[in-house]
C-alpha cells in the first residue's frame, strides 16, 4: 500500500510508545474534566441562572 507505514520495520521503542501512552492518558484526564465542566456549567445556568463568578469557581474546582 502506497504511503503506509510498516510499524515492524519502523523505529518506534518503547520510550516512544511510552511517550503517546502518557500524551492519550493525559489527554483523556483532560476530556473528562471538560466534560465535566460543562455539565456542571449547564446545570447551574439552566437551574440557577449562573454569574460569571459561580461559573469561574466551577471551572477552577475542576481545574480547566
Amino acid at each position: 500500500m502506497r504511503g503506509s507505514i510498516d510499524f515492524a520495520e519502523s523505529e518506534i521503542d518503547d520510550h516512544d510508545y511510552d511517550r503517546w501512552l502518557d500524551t492519550i492518558t493525559e489527554a483523556s484526564a483532560r476530556l473528562d474534566a471538560l466534560q465535566s465542566a460543562v455539565t456542571d456549567v449547564r446545570c447551574l445556568c439552566e437551574n440557577e441562572g449562573a454569574s460569571t463568578d459561580q461559573i469561574l469557581k466551577v471551572l477552577d474546582r475542576l481545574g480547566v
